[in-house]
């Protein structure tokens, strides 16, 4: 191939790449920003429609901007109606892509058994619903929540992919990182606890902030064992420490509880491997720096459970939901009605969430809907765990399967305190298991070949 044709063919996939970006920006932000009308539904089908082409020729991008959406908040924040845009022309790329290419989008694991399980108990519990319809928020959330597992499954396959994606969800959880230190360090943010403040992040919940930070943690402190390039590591080692400032912060015992108990594990598990000593003794010399006089403050005025307001709002909570179990064991009271019926069975004066995720499944959905469940995240284990069986050692698919293990578990922890089993990271990890386990194949089959 001629110098002229290599020119020709890298301008082309530039342009191609601009163009993707260009126009999948344009359409989601037109349809955040301003109302429909009838001109401007000719316009964004036409726009949507040269999306969709322009990103299926670039799946992989639209999977990273939806990544760096769910996890920096972004859309929650400032444009609600970009994620469900740039989902939406996802999907379609991620239904035309098979039929240009020949390429199945079934993954085949047990992970898409569990999760077909899990929705069938959900949609059941919503059949025995005194109240079917405080089912249908819920329901548009794991809509949206099962296009982004589908999207990332069919379009993340090999090693390149995973760690593009997995940057990306670390960007956006530095953003949302960075942006709630900036904000507490002004003492300017929307979460306001007594006298001290707490980052509360782009989504304005601080709690919601912590469970990004904790989640993206060990992700981000993997991955600098994984990349060779130094710059990379020193990089990823700001937002390492970003995020463990930040979710100090938050104030938020979860995701202290959390942050703690995972590190234990990477440094048990990783004992023998110098990184994690040299981990190990920074974060000791950096921990009275990065916790702020307002956290001990809080832990010094509140007891676990039942010492300050919000604990105590916590376990009324939890009370209700035990009531509301002991009478509807099996299928529960129905999706979505834990709110609605909360105060009913509770000494609270308005509605609240369990602050528990299993609880408040089992409440919702019954015993059913809680073994659906728990099925799915040992399926999702299951894969993680295989994947890192797979792949050679060393190798950045081995480092990120154990690092979305120890994220994972981060996750399950916070949902001991708090109503999660809608977050992005429920539904996400199920994915990045598929994904670690069909990159790990990849890299094992093309191996012998390469040899």
């Amino acid at each position: 191939m001629s110098d002229v044709a290599r020119t020709n063919g890298s301008g082309r996939v530039a342009l191609e790449r601009a163009l993707s970006l260009t126009v999948l920006l344009t359409a989601g932000l037109l349809m955040a920003v301003t109302r429909v009308r009838v001109l401007l539904i000719l316009v964004l089908a036409l726009l949507g429609i040269g999306a969709a082409v322009a990103v299926t020729l670039h799946p992989l991008l639209a999977t990273c901007l939806l990544t760096f959406l769910a996890y920096g908040n972004v859309s929650s924040a400032y444009a609600p109606g970009l994620y469900s845009a740039a989902l939406a022309l996802a999907m379609v790329a991620a239904l035309l892509r098979p039929l240009l290419v020949s390429d199945s989008t079934i993954s085949g694991t047990r992970v898409d058994l569990a999760l077909l399980v899990y929705v069938l108990t959900l949609l059941l519990s919503v059949l025995f619903s005194p109240t079917p319809e405080a089912s249908g928020p819920v329901l548009v959330i794991m809509a949206k929540s099962l296009v982004l597992y589908f999207v990332v499954v069919s379009l993340v396959r090999d090693t390149r992919s995973a760690v593009f994606v997995s940057y990306s969800l670390l960007a956006g959880a530095g953003l949302g990182a960075f942006l709630g230190l900036w904000a507490f360090s002004q003492g300017n943010v929307l979460v306001q606890l007594g006298v001290a403040f707490r980052a509360a992040g782009l989504a304005g919940n601080a709690n919601e902030l912590a469970i990004v930070m904790v989640t993206a943690m060990p992700i981000s402190a993997y991955m600098i064992a994984a990349t060779r390039r130094r710059l990379l590591r020193i990089i990823l080692a700001a937002v390492t420490l970003a995020l463990i400032a930040a979710n100090f912060a938050t104030l938020a015992r979860t995701g202290l509880i959390a942050m703690v108990v995972v590190f234990i594990a990477i440094a048990v598990r990783e004992r023998r491997r110098t990184w994690v000593k040299a981990s190990v003794a920074a974060f000791i010399g950096l921990l009275p720096l990065l916790i702020p006089a307002g956290f001990w403050l809080r832990l010094a005025g509140s007891g676990f459970l039942t010492g300050d307001y919000s604990s105590y709002l916590r376990s009324g909570a939890m009370r209700a939901g035990v009531t509301m179990f002991s009478e509807n064991p099996i299928t529960g009271v129905g999706l979505g009605a834990y709110l609605e019926k909360s105060t009913q069975y509770g000494d609270i004066l308005w509605p609240l969430v369990a602050h528990n995720m299993y609880l408040h499944v089992v409440v919702e959905s019954g015993l059913v809907g809680l073994a659906g469940m728990l099925f799915l995240i040992a399926a999702t284990f299951g894969l993680m765990r295989r994947a890192e069986k797979m792949a050679p050692e060393g190798s950045p698919i081995f480092y990120l399967a154990r690092a979305y293990q120890m994220s994972y578990l981060a996750f399950l922890i916070c949902g001991l305190l708090t109503s999660i089993q809608l977050n992005q990271s429920f539904w996400f990890m199920p994915a990045a298991s598929v994904f670690l386990l069909q990159a790990a194949r990849k890299e094992g089959a093309e191996r012998p070949a390469a040899s």
